[in-house]
């Protein structure tokens, strides 16, 4: 058994050494290869373009609003403390920065305001021109935004003429317009585009020209690939991010507009979750200022029929005893003025698509932290202002925002039920903490009739002294966070371009020269090898 593995392992050996030798005797059919191989390496080095890699580096800043409890508003800080609302930071999550970075509308966004979705190539050219094309094709944002197929051009400029041959074959349209002049405008399938010359261009110059034109969402999805979005490192808010391309003011370009356009949409969404919240909170300071007015009337009243100019001594006993119970009172009843504010707020058809303020969202979601990062209400808040931006990108016809419509309404009923789950837990808290004061009543025989009436029109007062405060310190904070100038991102890097090219590269070049001085002459020769015994084989048969 040995003795037949060693034959065997030596009759391969033998067969290997024998085609080895075979090659080796057609060295210069491999050395006509190796010499013809150069030709399509020094066509890549010279044709392929040169290529760059760019790269650039942001920090996320957390939003946190400006908190005014050291201002000497007093007992409404500790209020305002005590329901966990205001002055406390967002947090920043970097996968949900980054996912927003990578969003397809902002890459189309980004490819729209530099028109990289419009390209301009000479005839028999394999390079596209960027900011050095003589013409430059354009329409208005909406129809751009709502292109869904392609149209291709050819431009001829010659004898004083304008020669345009458009087409789009996805639709089956074709058409050729003549101008005298540019700018001009070319009437398309639903799409109005703008040709004009551009780099100091003019009719009295002769040439020729192709453009292309795709939606900016398609450009988008081939350039979401291709860019590298990525956390510096876990335990930071640094995003690095990084592109290639031949053209180096574009790479540089397409870095820093998707930099400002990701910073300009964060400014976007805070104003708009920050308005309807600033006219809510005024809208509510002037109720309870009213409110507040006619109890203090009330009381002054009450005080000057009965004679109570010095009641403020006698009830001190009283509000010494019950004054732990009574702060528990104030915080659940104005806890639960605020949950009815929002009730009414929510339930009114004429903010049936508008973000619902989150001032009090702590207190309807059950959350301390007056900055709740889940719940009903914040997720109702998101679908709303996707809603929104739905409707300003396209129409309400949309599947998309039908779609996000029929979300609204669903999460809608989610707010309501938190909103009266908050409402029940606040109803019987208050019965149970009006039940031990009660107790402590009955125990306080010798107390005045009155007392207990005029201790309601002051605990009555100091809930609405508490609530117009604390709208107040919210409505400051909101005014010194405006004046600042917020911005999301901090650039640590804008973005720069790398030293070394990633293309044309001579190792590629020098792998191509490899595997076609093997694959070329060793495929010849087996080639030549199977028609000979194919022949022999015919002959023999024959």
């Amino acid at each position: 058994m040995e003795n037949e593995i060693m034959e065997n392992k030596d009759t391969e050996s033998l067969g290997l050494k024998t085609v080895i030798v075979r090659y080796m005797h057609q060295w210069k059919l491999f050395l006509a290869a190796f010499l013809f191989s150069f030709i399509p390496a020094v066509l890549y080095l010279a044709f392929y373009p040169q290529t760059f890699d760019f790269v650039a580096r942001i920090q996320i800043q957390e939003d946190k609003d400006v908190s005014v409890s050291g201002l000497g508003l007093g007992e409404a800080a500790g209020l305002m403390r005590s329901f966990g609302i205001g002055g406390s930071g967002v947090g920043v999550n970097i996968e949900d920065e980054i996912a927003i970075l990578s969003s397809n509308w902002l890459f189309s966004d980004m490819i729209h305001e530099l028109g990289i979705n419009v390209e301009y190539t000479r005839p028999y050219s394999f390079f596209k021109l960027y900011h050095d094309a003589p013409l430059k094709l354009s329409a208005d944002s909406a129809s751009m935004a709502g292109l869904d197929s392609e149209y291709r051009f050819t431009v001829t400029v010659s004898g004083g003429k304008v020669k345009v041959k458009a087409k789009n074959r996805l639709e089956g349209w074709k058409e050729q317009f003549t101008f005298a002049s540019l700018p001009a405008q070319i009437k398309a399938k639903g799409v109005e585009f703008t040709l004009d010359f551009d780099n100091g261009a003019s009719i009295d110059h002769d040439f020729k020209l192709h453009i292309r034109c795709l939606p900016p969402n398609w450009v988008a999805e081939k350039f979401g690939e291709d860019f590298q979005i990525e956390d510096l490192s876990k335990s930071s808010n640094v995003i690095e991010m990084g592109c290639s391309d031949h053209v180096k003011e574009r790479g540089k370009a397409m870095l820093n507009t998707l930099i400002e356009k990701f910073n300009a949409n964060a400014k976007s969404f805070k104003r708009s979750r920050d308005e309807p919240m600033t006219a809510f909170v005024q809208l509510r300071i002037d109720s309870v200022l009213a409110e507040l007015k006619d109890v203090e009337t009330a009381l002054e009243a009450y005080k000057t029929q009965h004679e109570m100019t010095l009641l403020e001594s006698d009830v001190l006993f009283y509000t010494e005893q019950m004054k732990e119970l009574q702060i528990k009172i104030v915080e659940m009843e104005t806890q639960s003025y605020l949950i009815r504010m929002m009730d009414d707020y929510v339930k009114d058809p004429a903010n049936r698509y508008e973000v619902v303020p989150s001032l009090m969202a702590g207190s309807v979601e059950g959350d301390r932290s007056g900055s709740s990062s889940s719940g009903p209400v914040l997720s109702y808040n998101q679908a709303i202002v996707e809603r929104d931006r739905l409707l300003k990108s396209s129409n309400e016809n949309n599947p998309a925002f039908k779609s996000m419509s029929i979300q609204v309404d669903k999460l809608r009923n989610g707010v309501y039920l938190a909103i009266e789950n908050a409402n029940k837990s606040c109803e019987m808290t208050l019965a149970d903490l009006r039940a031990k004061e009660k107790k402590l009543l009955d125990k306080m025989k010798t107390v005045p009739a009155l007392e207990h009436e005029y201790v309601s029109f002051k605990r009555r007062q100091e809930i609405l002294q508490g609530i117009y405060l604390l709208l107040l310190q919210k409505r400051e904070e909101m005014a010194l966070s405006h004046g600042q100038d917020y911005e999301h991102v901090r650039i640590i890097d804008p973005a720069y371009i790398l030293k070394k090219p990633v293309g044309p590269r001579k190792l590629y070049a020098a792998i191509g020269i490899f595997v076609l001085t093997l694959i070329l002459p060793v495929g010849f020769l087996f080639a030549k090898s199977i028609c000979a015994a194919l022949r022999e084989e015919y002959l023999r048969t024959k």
